[in-house]
């Protein structure tokens, strides 16, 4: 009796039909460890595309406190400083404004090794095909507001017009 009380000790359920995340139900969305979160969060909505090019992106223009921060420290922002490794960052900015989100839990998962163990994420959603196709939509939404198109090239018309500049 003892043992199966332990190994009930902070299992999750699920937010809609109350069912142990254990069992999984339909509104499982994802159940992942942490450090793989962001990761199968990208293939499951087979947006790696759009998110690699939206990473890129982010890289190369990192928001003002990040580069404030690598300027006082003078190290590089590294990969494992950016967004996109921490699952709560992630959900923040991708997923909790998606109609389909339906919350994450975090659930301690021993392996057969007691040094196997890890945290879980569970994602949940009352729907999550939808959700992970909203959330394809949404990255390639933001990547293809971040390319940048190169200048337009004027027309044989306008060359015409253009003051010419002898500056040396």
């Amino acid at each position: 009796m003892v043992e199966s009380r332990k190994s009930m000790i902070g299992q999750k359920h699920c937010p809609f039909c109350q069912t142990p995340a254990r069992r999984t139900c339909a509104h499982l969305a994802l159940a992942v460890e942490a450090r793989d979160f962001v990761r199968r969060c990208v293939e499951m909505c087979q947006g790696q595309q759009s998110w690699q090019s939206l990473c890129q992106w982010r890289r190369a223009h990192p928001p003002a406190a990040s580069r404030s921060m690598s300027l006082e420290s003078g190290v590089p922002l590294s990969e494992r400083e950016d967004f996109t490794w921490l699952e709560t960052a992630f959900c923040a900015e991708f997923l909790q404004r998606l109609s389909w989100f339906g919350g994450t839990e975090y659930e301690w998962r021993a392996g057969p090794k007691p040094e196997q163990g890890g945290f879980w994420v569970l994602l949940w959603s009352k729907d999550p095909q939808r959700l992970w196709w909203e959330l394809r939509d949404d990255l390639e939404r933001q990547s293809a507001a971040n390319v940048q198109l190169p200048p337009p090239v004027p027309s044989p018309e306008a060359w015409r017009t253009m003051p010419l500049n002898y500056a040396r």
